[in-house]
């Protein structure tokens, strides 16, 4: 007789081996552990061979749910398929996919650029894919994800206003997929398809300060920044050097001599932050 629920929830382990099987209809069969554990399997016959299938613990596979594996199985085998077989080859294609998913991939490329990039710059890439990218294709097989699955994404960064870094993401998940290619996981780049998926940025210009009041303006507000101290004696040197704020970050305590020539004479300073060296002075 097929069994009822009744009978899979209070059925116990019998150390005197009897009633540790309990059959059902078509074969399966739910067979208790000594540890208590209880394991749906199946009986079948392949190729001349017998051979068992596993169909899930219960309670996590309720006795529904295994006659619904049974009847799937039978399927397969009317069909002449092996269900032991399919079930193998299901398995190694979820691990291989795993291995292959959008995110293990990205991860290879970004350790691979880890190499010849500031540690920063791998540090905000990662944490925009964490953030923009992994949440939706993360999981995704690389080898099967196409372009109208990835511009959601991109609209979605695009829509909360940061359409820079919607073009860099997209820039990004290219190099991904070209990396992905290097290495045959894929055949072909999706995202190259989505250049101008996103419009354009607006670049904003602002036009240098002229004006005698607005200057003063300016140095009244760099007289009142609380910030940190580095930054607030760059934002005093600024004015007298007239330097890029790259040249001036980078600007290394021996480049300024400041008992060889007053501070007043700010030509000399610009050159020594600026190229190294005094203005006459060879360029070695």
């Amino acid at each position: 007789m097929p069994l009822t629920d009744k009978q899979v929830r209070n059925a116990r382990f019998n150390p005197d081996g009897a009633g540790n099987r309990l059959s059902d209809s078509g074969r399966m069969y739910l067979q208790i552990d000594k540890s208590g554990s209880k394991y749906w399997r199946m009986n079948y016959r392949f190729a001349g061979k017998d051979k068992t299938l596993a169909l899930g613990v219960y309670p996590d596979v309720s006795l529904a749910a295994a006659r619904k594996k049974r009847d799937g199985v039978r399927e397969k085998l009317a069909a002449g398929i092996d269900p032991g077989e399919a079930k193998r080859l299901e398995k190694r294609a979820m691990r291989v996919a795993a291995a292959n998913s959008f995110e293990v991939v990205a991860h290879g490329w970004m350790n691979e650029r880890k190499t010849y990039v500031e540690i920063g710059q791998y540090e905000k890439t990662l944490a925009r894919f964490k953030s923009d990218v992994f949440p939706w294709l993360g999981r995704r097989p690389i080898a099967e994800i196409d372009a109208p699955e990835i511009l959601p994404v991109l609209k979605r960064i695009d829509g909360r206003g940061a359409r820079f870094t919607a073009h860099r993401v997209r820039s990004e998940i290219s190099r991904i997929f070209r990396y992905a290619i290097k290495e045959g996981y894929c055949k072909s780049d999706p995202a190259r398809d989505l250049l101008d998926a996103i419009p354009p940025t607006q670049t904003t210009h602002f036009s240098a300060i002229t004006e005698p009041m607005k200057v003063g303006e300016m140095l009244r507000a760099f007289d009142g920044f609380s910030g940190t101290f580095s930054v607030l004696c760059a934002l005093k040197l600024a004015p007298m050097l007239f330097v890029r704020p790259g040249e001036l970050r980078q600007a290394k305590w021996s480049q300024f001599d400041l008992d060889k020539r007053p501070i007043s004479n700010s030509e000399w300073l610009v050159w020594r932050v600026k190229y190294g060296r005094q203005p006459g002075e060879a360029n070695t």
